[in-house]
């Protein structure tokens, strides 16, 4: 049995005095970020392709590359109409330290976004990484009770300094395990917010979420479910068991992200996918892409090649995607290739050193094979506008 509470610890009241005063009065949206603009995305664009079939189609953008590099700006401004940040909403960058926020980066982009037209993701409200250095002693000795007053106290100053601006939050990110992780019960990660407080951490997010900013569609992001690896198919199982149940309990969960890094070193099973978003889509919930990149680690190093064989692999991909009728977003994790985070990543890197060709535009921000296969599937993608738009609506 788990004690009553004690007096709160001075940890916990840092955790406090961190958020205390911050967050925007519900029902009162920020000021300062203008009105939605113009589109601006090209006629020939990978936005304009899937907005013909109900679809957005957009990119994460490092602050780094937006803030310092012109042709950067433009090429999303052309082809995107829904942006995220990488990092610039995640508690690290928002509350690097107690008592203060760091709002400046995030707001910059969404400022971007809406002088162009493009609507706004935010990523993301609870993860076991991300966190300042701070964060995870102070929920190492709080209790369950102060636990879930930090976490209302972040939710409510983050979702509520932006409300009325982001269409979607990921309210919850990779929350399950991987193959290689022990299980929790549910299969559930270990991380910070579960031992703090128990496995309703995650209802408890989706539900701080609708009361701080009802109109943002809750959505849980998980990584690892979309490939043909016996692993992964035990982890859809367990996916469709937690939202199953969180249906039941009248959790305020609106879509399912797919991150979709997908790795070229695991086949796509397209039946077991199909099946997957289908389940997800009959539960009445959204789908979307959210991380969209391909590891090309496994095609040989010429690129004419390689660019052919990413190609082919993202078409048997999204193919499948882009044919759920609820399914309503596809963003790759950057569109320009000298960004991208598999170049660095100690598992995902090439064995030959060369930098990986894994997204839309290449470093002189042309179009490459992987572009005109996208455009080529939203264009071949059947049109789910009315179902999508419903969706959308809540």
């Amino acid at each position: 049995m788990t004690p009553p509470p004690g007096p709160p610890s001075r940890r916990a009241l840092l955790a406090g005095a961190a958020c205390a005063g911050l967050a925007t009065a519900v029902g009162a949206a920020p000021a300062g970020f203008g009105p939605l603009g113009k589109p601006s995305w090209s006629a020939d664009s990978l936005q304009a392709a899937a907005t013909a079939k109900g679809l957005l189609y957009g990119c994460e953008v490092p602050f780094h590359r937006f803030d310092a590099t012109p042709a950067y700006r433009q090429a999303v401004a052309r082809e995107c109409g829904i942006l995220v940040c990488g990092t610039e909403m995640k508690m690290e960058e928002v509350l690097p330290a107690p008592g203060r926020t760091e709002f400046a980066r995030g707001d910059a982009i969404l400022r971007f976004a809406r002088q162009n037209g493009q609507r706004m993701r935010g990523h993301t409200l609870v993860w076991h990484a991300a966190l300042p250095p701070w964060v995870a002693p102070l929920l190492g000795r709080a209790s369950p009770v102060q636990a879930e007053d930090f976490m209302r106290r972040w939710i409510e100053t983050v979702a509520g300094h932006y409300r009325g601006q982001i269409v979607a939050w990921d309210v919850v990110n990779e929350i399950l395990g991987n193959e290689a992780d022990p299980d929790r019960g549910g299969g559930l990660r270990d991380s910070p917010w579960l031992a703090a407080m128990g496995p309703g951490y995650v209802d408890r997010a989706f539900r701080i979420l609708h009361e701080t900013d009802p109109a943002a569609a809750g959505t849980w992001n998980e990584d690892a479910v979309e490939q043909g690896a016996p692993w992964m198919e035990a982890k859809r199982t367990k996916v469709l068991r937690q939202l199953e149940a969180m249906r039941s309990r009248g959790v305020p969960i609106r879509r399912f992200g797919l991150q979709s890094h997908l790795t070229s070193t695991v086949p796509i099973d397209q039946g077991q996918l199909r099946r997957f978003l289908h389940e997800i889509g009959q539960m009445g919930l959204g789908i979307a892409v959210t991380e969209f990149d391909i590891d090309d680690r496994a095609f040989p190093s010429d690129v004419p090649t390689r660019d052919r064989m990413v190609a082919d692999f993202a078409r048997r991909y999204l193919d499948v995607v882009l044919a759920e009728p609820a399914l309503l977003d596809v963003l790759t994790w950057d569109i320009y290739d000298p960004d991208t985070w598999l170049n660095d990543h100690p598992y995902r890197k090439r064995p030959d050193g060369l930098p990986q060709r894994a997204l839309p535009l290449d470093a002189q921000f042309r179009r490459k094979p992987l572009w005109h296969a996208m455009q080529a599937c939203f264009r071949a993608a059947p049109d789910h506008t009315a179902v999508r738009d419903k969706l959308r609506r809540g």
